[in-house]
This record gives structure tokens, C-alpha cells and sequence, in this order.
């Protein structure tokens, strides 16, 4: 839910009225972002970005490890033999990058956001057989085979980064699929050192765990917001002396934003009064003035949002109440503490709360929150009051909306 609807009983009576790329690869990026109200620098993002790749074949290792997975269709091919004792290193960016995304139905409204690899995989496919090239008799599990020829096996990761698999040999001899966990001080996983010529070898996929984060998820504005981060190759991801088919890799965003709005009402009740109240009025002759009532309120979360008035009896463009033969117009306000603003940066001291809404479709803050509460104003005007019928109660209700979606 992104909006809170406030019931307002309005009561009243007139002795005591109560108001009551083209050579790139690229990959869809589906995700969810709740900010938490109670916590307005923490938010839950959650990737509902469909598995592939490593996870969709080891779900159980995927499982235990908390990681996810989305394969890249990038293959990296030797650029010739690879010698014995010749290493392979593997670089990845692993730290934190950030970039914007945008709001896609407000013009101008960015966010910032950050993404880093946070695993990495890929299946090998050697030219030949790991029983053939290691010379070892047959007999023996493929994993052996592909055991005795590197240092260290590929199962095994190189600190900062940790083994996810350790088994990931195919029967056929030839592939071998394997997963890192990478630590976000990492830059590379350490390099394979080849006990054996290897006259070619394909890495076949790249598999990648990614972990995306907001930075100001308090100021973010419920909608979507699009975007997108280009990694190059080889400057960002480098395999060495192999030759990628792709020259980047792109995460393209769709960033579903869903704020919530925590207010928190002093009453779900208004009491109008005369200024000095009933007693003083009767005293001083009834005059004609006018009623009023304020509401406190208080505003527990960060988010944007709007405000929209509904009525149980609308007149013009506001709301009445009504003793059930005659009803008379409520005008209403709100006032918000600083550093609560409207769209043009300007402060929200009475501004007319109405039917139309104008004036309160975007509030935002421009600061740290102080905690002062703020209040909705009620006024019955004096050429109003005249036209009310004495002795009898005036009533009605009224619905304050506070709506993130905007």
C-alpha cells in the first residue's frame, strides 16, 4: 500500500458544533524497491528478475549460499594454446558503481543507484577430454580429471572470493561449470595455473550474482524508474589472453518504486468552536464570526507524497456538513513544519486543502525532518455561520488521502 486514507468525523451545532549495444550484451532487470517508513535509509530491494544460468542448474547450492544468478551470453575464447603453467587470471568488478536512473512519468526526477558483482561463474569446454590431456588412466570420476589439471582446482576459490560448487564437472570430459562468490574488496579471484598444455578452451557463459542497492531510498517517488550501467570488456571484466564475443555487458533497469505513508492523526474527530469558545459567544452576544477547528498530525515517514480530499456531502469545491435539512461549506487547510515543500520549494503554511487538490499534488521534504507536528485547519466562515439553523447539530465526514503514487 503507498496510500492512507484518513476518516474525519465533522460535527458541529450551533451552541456547541463538533467536526467530528550493437556488440553488446544485455540483461532485463525487473526489481521491486520498499523503502521502510520506520527507517527511512533502509530499503528492501527485491529482484524478481526470472534465474538463469548457474542457479537454475544448482538451486540447492544457490540456496545455501543466498546468491541468484542471470547468465550473459558472452563467450570468451583462448587466443591460442595455453601453455603448461600458464595462468589465467579472472578480474571482475566487484566494488560498488553508481549511476542514475529516471522516473518515468515525472520529466527531471532521478534517483541514484549502485550495483556490484557479487559472484561470478562460467562452464569451460577444453579441447579435449581432462582424461586425455592430464594423461591420467581412465577410470577415475571427471572430477578428477579436471582436478589434476589445474592449480587450484576450479572448484576452489582464491581469498577474498569464496567456492559456491564443489563438483561442477560434466560427465562428456570436457565441461566444467563453476561459481565464486566475490567479496566487494575483491578485484580478482586469483588466478588458474594449467599443470598441462591445453591446446584451446572456450568459456562458454558468464554467470553473475549482482547485488543493487538505493542510495537515498527516502527521497525516491512511487513509480518507475529506468536506467542502465554498461561494464565494459576487457577494462571492467578481464579473463586474460581470451577473446570475449562481446565488447560490454549492460544491466538495463526497471525499477518499480513502492512507497509507504505513515501519518499518524491526533483524532479521527474535529470539534468547531467560535475563537474564545461557545460560552464567550453566548456571552457577547452570538456574534457573527466564524468557527474553527485544528487538527494536529504527524508525518512518520520521508516519502514524497500528495494530498486529496474526498467528502460524504461535497459543496463546490470543498466539503459540508449538515444538520440533515441545511449543510453549509468547511473550508480546510493544512499546514506542514519545515522543511516540508511544495514542487516550487515554497512552504506549506494554510495552504487550501480542496476537492481539485491544487497546490498539495507534491510535497517533499528538503531536509532533515525536525518532528513538529503539523495540523489541518477547519474554518466555517461568519456569512455561513449567520445562514446555520440554531439549536440543532451540524455533521459530516471528510477523507484526507495521503498518496505516495504521484
Amino acid at each position: 500500500m503507498n496510500k492512507l486514507m484518513n476518516r474525519l468525523v465533522l460535527a458541529g451545532m450551533l451552541c456547541g458544533v463538533y467536526l467530528g549495444s550493437a556488440h553488446a550484451a544485455t540483461l532485463n532487470v525487473e526489481a521491486e524497491i520498499k523503502p521502510d517508513p520506520s527507517n527511512p535509509a533502509s530499503a528492501e530491494i527485491i529482484n524478481n528478475t526470472p534465474v538463469t544460468g548457474f542457479c537454475l542448474e544448482y538451486p540447492g547450492q544457490c540456496a545455501s549460499n543466498r546468491i541468484r544468478s542471470n547468465t550473459f551470453n558472452i563467450t570468451f575464447q583462448s587466443s591460442g594454446a595455453i601453455p603448461q603453467n600458464g595462468n589465467l587470471p579472472f578480474h571482475f568488478p566487484a566494488t560498488w558503481r553508481r549511476f542514475n536512473v529516471a522516473h518515468e512519468s515525472i520529466p527531471g526526477e532521478t534517483a541514484e543507484i549502485e550495483i556490484r558483482i557479487a559472484g561470478a561463474g562460467t562452464r569451460y569446454r577444453l579441447s579435449d577430454t581432462a582424461q586425455a590431456l592430464t594423461g591420467r588412466p581412465p577410470g577415475a570420476a571427471p572430477h578428477e580429471y579436471h582436478v589434476t589439471l589445474w592449480r587450484p582446482s576450479w572448484a576452489n576459490a582464491i581469498a577474498p572470493c569464496f567456492s559456491v560448487i564443489s563438483d561442477g564437472a560434466d560427465p562428456n570430459g570436457t565441461d566444467y561449470t563453476t561459481f565464486w562468490k566475490i567479496s566487494e574488496v575483491a578485484s580478482t579471484c586469483g588466478p588458474r595455473t594449467a599443470r598441462f598444455a591445453i591446446p584451446w578452451m572456450t568459456l562458454d557463459r558468464l554467470d553473475v550474482d549482482y547485488e543493487l542497492r538505493a542510495v537515498r531510498p527516502e527521497k525516491l517517488i512511487s513509480g518507475n524508474y529506468v536506467g542502465s550501467y554498461t561494464y565494459t570488456i576487457p577494462s571492467d571484466l578481464n579473463m586474460g589472453n581470451f577473446n570475449a564475443s562481446d565488447s560490454s555487458m549492460t544491466f538495463n533497469l526497471n525499477l518499480a518504486v513502492k512507497q509507504d505513508v505513515k501519518v499518524v492523526m491526533s483524532s479521527d474527530r474535529v470539534v468547531l468552536a467560535p475563537r474564545g469558545g461557545w460560552m464567550d459567544w453566548i456571552t457577547n452576544g452570538r456574534k457573527e464570526e466564524k468557527l474553527l477547528g485544528d487538527l494536529r498530525f504527524s508525518i512518520l515517514s520521508n516519502a514524497p507524497f500528495k494530498m486529496e480530499l474526498t467528502c460524504e456531502r461535497f459543496l463546490g469545491d470543498t466539503c459540508a456538513i449538515s444538520n440533515g435539512s441545511h449543510q453549509v461549506p468547511v473550508e480546510m487547510s493544512v499546514s506542514l513544519p519545515p522543511p516540508w515543500v511544495d514542487n516550487m520549494n515554497q512552504p506549506i503554511s494554510r495552504r487550501p486543502l480542496t476537492v481539485a487538490g491544487t497546490g498539495l499534488q507534491y510535497l517533499k521534504l528538503i531536509g532533515s525532518p525536525t518532528g513538529q507536528p503539523s495540523l489541518l485547519h477547519f474554518e466555517v466562515q461568519p456569512d455561513s455561520v449567520k445562514d446555520m439553523q440554531g439549536d440543532s447539530s451540524y455533521r459530516g465526514i471528510v477523507y484526507v488521502t495521503f498518496d505516495s503514487d504521484i
